[in-house]
């Protein structure tokens, strides 16, 4: 797989991340073209950035590109960009958790190409890629992202030099648990049984097999827990038609959840979107 145009959003000054650099490393890394947006009312000093764009090029980086554009949603603008230049990957910063901003859950919605969500304030973190997976679902096209997923999963974990770990948590309510009429164990090994050829195709593809982990419980819940266990560096997530394992994150309130994780996000959409 080639990785040839990475679109960054550039933040404005006050904030803590940088996903300039971050998406410059990979764009030398892969050698793709480079294109840098920035709010041209927000108070960048277009010299420096114009300056840093050039120094990008100098370091190796095939084309760096400064694009500015005033808006009141990020998501339209990125979607209209997307629409002419067929991005491989769209990075920028999360929004602090203190911030109440939608500007994350709207970016998630519109995207087609994966977008990497860099954590301002990350955990400390090991070498490590979390991809979180239904891995019992027989439908082709959920199968398909699936495959996709596990393609830049792989990708970024050669990029960061990092060991791959999967999720894949079957959904259990609280009610159910705590009435104890459904047991969790049980919901496990049914869930390891009914993903025998999945797990056989990850081992296939490189996953230790005491990398794969499968628990009961609330999704996004049990997807963000084992996300601080691990200490991950990286959370690889699919997306399908808003379903799946990232339609649990929305039901429980997508942009709080987003804000309570500890580490990078990248979200990888369904071809057919």
């Amino acid at each position: 797989m080639k990785i040839s145009e990475i679109l960054a959003v550039t933040p404005p000054p006050e904030c803590l991340g940088d996903s300039v650099s971050a998406a410059a490393d990979l764009a030398l890394l892969w050698r793709a073209d480079l294109t840098l947006l920035y709010h041209n009312e927000q108070p960048h000093d277009l010299a420096i950035l114009t300056e840093r764009a050039a120094q990008l090029e100098e370091r190796g980086i095939p084309k760096v590109s400064l694009q500015g554009d005033n808006w009141d949603k990020l998501s339209e603008v990125v979607d209209a960009m997307q629409k002419l230049v067929p991005y491989d990957l769209i990075m920028k910063v999360m929004h602090h958790r203190n911030q109440r901003h939608t500007t994350d859950w709207h970016m998630l919605r519109a995207i087609r190409a994966p977008l990497y969500l860099l954590n301002p304030e990350p955990h400390p973190a090991q070498s490590r890629i979390l991809v979180a997976m239904d891995l019992d679902h027989r439908d082709a096209q959920v199968q398909q992202l699936n495959l996709k997923v596990m393609r830049y999963a792989k990708l970024m974990a050669q990029a960061r030099d990092s060991e791959i770990h999967v999720i894949y948590a079957p959904h259990l309510s609280r009610f159910l648990h705590e009435l104890d009429i459904v047991s969790p164990h049980q919901v496990e090994r049914d869930a390891t049984a009914n993903c025998a050829e999945a797990i056989a195709w990850l081992e296939a593809e490189g996953v230790d097999p005491d990398h794969i982990h499968i628990k009961s419980g609330d999704t996004g819940r049990v997807i963000r827990d084992k996300s601080c266990k691990l200490k991950a560096d990286t959370l690889v997530m699919g997306y399908f038609k808003r379903s799946g394992v990232l339609n649990q994150l929305w039901r429980s309130k997508a942009e709080q959840m987003i804000s309570d994780l500890r580490c990078h996000l990248l979200v990888v959409p369904a071809d057919t979107e």
